[in-house]
């Protein structure tokens, strides 16, 4: 009863009921002082729950609101940290991936990190740069017989041409050229644009990278690491060993006197013409194809996975020949002038022409291999004037 006498009186407080409805439910009459006591203590609640709720205001939350209030001082631009226009092109190049910039210095000895030149800043003699757009720069330098050239082109084709004068020139449209030279190496960097070099004779090696762009090289005599990034290579009438990398993009070689070791990701191979007794090429997702003409000896290696092979033997060749293709690939069928067949079938093929000397194995994966005695196939190159 004193519970229910209590409620009706904090209902009279909060303006629900009348004292005399309050009096009529409890059957009695109200004293006044005690409506007033009621009244008093739900003040004093009121007053309690207010400052409570002031105090559970997290205090962070408060200084956040006066951080909005405060205006920032401007913040002053360095100069020197602003990129040029060709940096900026650079730094969106990176970050689109269009090219590995962590390959970009591969001649060079240890790690790297970024986009960077691949020899000292010291070791240039002569340097040319242009941030707005390409100039062109022509330059000749004398060379010694048994010297060394290292090339590299960012972003931008290579052509190489030898000729019969005794000075190396270099010819560019670019961004930016560097030469520098030693008592035994010569070295040429470009970015940004095109860069042709006429060779002399007597160059001992070469080493040429392009990366992404693509690379012809043409009547030069020496031996040959090349290295080919997104774009296609061409090589014709080339004397001297050739170790070649070419990732995301053809390559076509004519008319090469020396070794051949390709190695290829993403593109097709042309070889033809060709006056070596050893030939190593390992593929990956493209077709091979390759003109055997006579030979008698020597060693013919032929891999690719995802891809076909097409070969052409010319009617004097004499070898021992072993073909392969796995993961469900196939031989297509072949009549030739066989000395001993030793085995065939739909994914196998072992025999000797004539009397052997030249081993000749090829393989594939998931792909078809193509033995052929006649094959007529026409390819052309960009001259260089």
């Amino acid at each position: 009863m004193e519970k229910d006498r209590l409620s009706i009186l904090e209902k009279i407080e909060q303006g629900e009921l009348s004292v005399e409805e309050a009096e009529k439910y409890l059957g009695q009459e109200l004293d006044e002082e005690e409506i007033q006591s009621v009244k008093e203590d739900i003040s004093e609640i009121q007053v309690v729950e207010e400052e409570k709720e002031e105090e559970e205001v997290p205090e962070p939350i408060r200084k956040e609101e006066k951080k909005e209030e405060e205006i920032e001082p401007e913040k002053t631009i360095e100069f020197s940290n602003v990129p040029t226009r060709r940096e900026r092109k650079l730094i969106l190049a990176e970050r689109l991936q269009e090219w590995a910039p962590e390959m970009m210095v591969g001649m060079v000895e240890g790690e790297s990190q970024g986009w960077q030149w691949p020899w000292e800043d010291e070791s240039w003699q002569w340097m040319w740069q242009n941030f707005e757009h390409p100039i062109y720069i022509s330059h000749s330098i004398d060379v010694s017989e048994g010297n060394n050239l290292d090339i590299v082109s960012y972003q931008g084709d290579l052509f190489v041409r030898g000729w019969d004068k005794p000075n190396l020139k270099i010819d560019g449209a670019v961004f930016d050229l560097r030469i520098g030279q030693d008592d035994n190496t010569i070295r040429v960097a470009s970015s940004t644009g095109q860069m042709q070099i006429w060779v002399p004779e007597g160059i001992s090696r070469m080493k040429a990278r392009v990366e992404p762009g693509d690379m012809w090289l043409s009547k030069v005599s020496a031996d040959m690491d090349i290295y080919c990034q997104s774009g296609d290579l061409g090589c014709e009438q080339i004397k001297g060993e050739l170790n070649i990398r070419v990732n995301g993009g053809d390559t076509r070689l004519i008319g090469i006197d020396g070794s051949i070791d390709i190695s290829a990701n993403k593109g097709n191979c042309d070889i033809r013409d060709i006056n070596s007794d050893n030939i190593n090429i390992s593929s990956k997702e493209g077709d091979i194809w390759l003109n055997l003409a006579s030979v008698s000896n020597g060693n013919f290696i032929c891999m690719n996975e995802i891809g076909d092979i097409n070969v052409l033997l010319d009617g004097d060749l004499s070898g021992e020949l072993i073909a392969e293709a796995t993961n469900g690939g196939q031989i297509a069928p072949v009549a030739l002038p066989w000395q001993k067949l030793l085995g065939r079938s739909e994914n196998k093929l072992h025999g000797i022409l004539k009397e052997g000397g030249a081993s000749i194995n090829l393989s594939t994966r998931g792909g078809r291999i193509y033995i052929q005695e006649t094959w007529k196939r026409s390819i052309s190159s960009p001259s260089m004037g």
